[in-house]
């Protein structure tokens, strides 16, 4: 990321940048509810625009003083900030904000905006039209278990390759840049399949395009709407050149399956016995064959939504598992967390006779524990269920809050994460804080992960055992990595939480698994800071480990 903002192209950038503040102050904005504006100072000349650079510089105090002075109060506040006020409405107003329909709070609009999808994206359509989102949900969940193998064999090769393999030598390793690469080949190895998943130039394009979208963004968003344009030319240059590279060495893979599935060489591949490939792209084309538009089937705008769906797994898991890494080597070895993972890993691949199950999955309560711990601590977002109001006359939320039209509103997730009213003792890493009361249920030990309600309400309304136990099944089955829940939010919550969570977690758990099984790792002193980056907390980047391939 460093070297792209080193780049002569930013240089222009930021002389862009510069006139853009200056017509982004003279642009008619929505006029915002009379409510406190954190991080103003009274009597302050520019106070807006001061408050708006301190809390980009400072977001963390602000969005704490957002949780603890008005959220639990059940009161609303704003933020100031550079790419666009927002109005913090409490967690208590979740529920009503998740069932509010998307032509009233848009889920999308927020999303559109934070990326500059109009502008990072060379084919906008593909998150204007997400039919990847219906592939993820109707297919890639569905596929896990035929896919489990796939994941440990590319974990396996992945590791050897980044990783290596030497047993008397202990390797200096960065685990964020390690990780992005083992997560790239792993996830592809499920997007493309062999052997484009470990072609080094797709991987390349792949991970070059997931780190140039956020820089990208955070350059536009403060430009007014009538310079982006022009902005995005300088400013999305690597966007465009990633998604060409991407597309450029997928497109022979796609046309050789579109030919395929047209009959061409039919004959010769049924007779080959070569089966049809179970990937993310193979799916992509069915569904594109079926598609009422015939743009779907272009080869350039199925490559780009294999590269968005690579953008989400390669930030999100990789951000994910560089803070588990990180939690747990800093934390006290006496405790012997990595000894505990291990043996969990161990007992259950023993039991299933050396081959790792879906089902094997679903019983490794610690390992889910763990990546649930480290995510409700170093959450990525701050604050979270962004959404834009779509209705001309606005809506009031049940607080009194009006909320006008084209506004942004989001609650402070950062703060519900750390509070000790839901967490006791949340400030303290407890890897197994959710395992020891899951185990603590008989009925939920054999449930997967996706059959797991997805809500408290959803469980409420199928649940049919007695009034006395229906609260306490409630509470621990909303404990799994992927349950989401009014007090945790890193995948979102309701009905638009993230479609591919349940694909993360299985390949988290696997990496997870396949790591502490085949490498030690010498214990650090003290954890190495999280840092805030403008409104995203985010794991150590250039911080290193040192670690050795175990002899087995």
């Amino acid at each position: 990321m460093l070297e792209l903002l080193l780049r002569p192209y930013f240089v222009a950038s930021i002389i862009i940048l510069v006139l853009g503040l200056v017509y982004h102050r003279r642009q008619p904005k929505t006029v915002l509810p009379d409510l406190p504006w954190l991080n103003t100072r009274e009597g302050e000349w520019f106070s807006t625009l001061r408050a708006r650079i301190r809390s980009t510089i400072i977001y963390k105090e602000a969005i704490h003083q957002a949780y603890q002075q008005y959220s639990k109060n059940d009161q609303s506040c704003i933020i100031a900030k550079i790419n666009g006020d927002e109005i913090i409405l409490p967690a208590s107003l979740i529920t009503w904000i998740i069932n509010q329909p998307e032509n009233v709070l848009s889920v999308a609009e927020p999303h559109k905006d934070f990326l500059q999808t109009d502008y990072t994206f060379v084919h906008p359509v593909v998150v204007d039209q997400p039919l990847h989102h219906e592939t993820i949900r109707s297919e890639l969940t569905r596929q896990l278990g035929a896919l489990t193998t796939d994941i440990m064999d590319e974990l396996g090769a992945a590791f050897d390759d980044v990783w290596g393999t030497d047993t008397t030598e202990w390797k200096e390793v960065c685990p964020f840049e390690t990780m992005k690469l083992i997560i790239a080949r792993t996830s592809n190895r499920v997007f493309v399949g062999l052997p484009l998943c470990r072609n080094k130039a797709l991987l390349d394009a792949g991970i070059g395009f997931a780190t140039a979208v956020p820089v990208a963004s955070v350059l536009l968003r403060p430009f007014p709407e009538f310079l982006r344009p022009l902005a995005s030319l300088v400013i999305a240059r690597p966007n465009r050149r990633h998604t060409k590279a991407f597309a450029r060495l997928l497109r022979p893979e796609i046309e050789r399956r579109n030919r395929l599935l047209e009959g061409q060489n039919g004959e010769l591949e049924k007779k080959i016995g070569d089966p049809e490939p179970n990937d993310f792209l193979q799916w992509s084309i069915r569904r594109a064959r079926d598609s009422p538009y015939p743009h779907e089937r272009d080869p350039n705008i199925l490559a780009e939504r294999v590269l968005a769906v690579n953008f989400a797994a390669i930030h999100t898991s990789t951000f994910s598992i560089t803070n588990a890494i990180f939690d747990l080597v800093a934390a006290d070895p006496k405790k012997q967390y990595l000894d505990v993972l291990r043996e969990e890993a161990s007992s259950i691949v023993a039991a299933d006779k050396g081959v790792w199950t879906k089902a094997g999955l679903a019983k490794m309560y610690k390992a889910d524990s763990t990546l649930r711990e480290s995510s409700r601590i170093g959450s990525f977002l701050g604050a979270g269920l962004s959404r834009k109001v779509m209705v001309l006359e606005g809506i009031t939320a049940p607080n009194g809050t009006f909320c006008p039209y084209g506004s942004y509103v989001s609650v402070p997730t950062n703060g519900v994460h750390n509070d000790p009213e839901y967490y006791p003792d949340a400030a303290t890493y407890d890897p197994f804080r959710f395992s020891i009361q899951r185990e603590s249920c008989p009925e939920l030990l054999d449930v997967q992960d996706e059959k797991l309600p997805s809500d408290l309400s959803a469980t409420k309304a199928t649940h049919t055992r007695s009034s006395s136990n229906t609260d306490e099944y409630i509470k621990k089955a909303n404990l799994s990595f992927v349950s989401t829940s009014p007090t945790y939010h890193p995948f979102g919550h309701g009905r638009h939480a993230c479609p591919g969570r349940f694909f993360a977690a299985n390949e988290l758990k696997l990496l997870l698994a396949y790591m502490i099984m085949n490498y030690e790792f010498e214990p650090l002193m003290k954890r190495p800071p999280s840092k805030w980056i403008g409104t995203s907390l985010v794991p150590p980047l250039t911080d290193t480990v040192r670690i050795r391939r175990r002899k087995l």
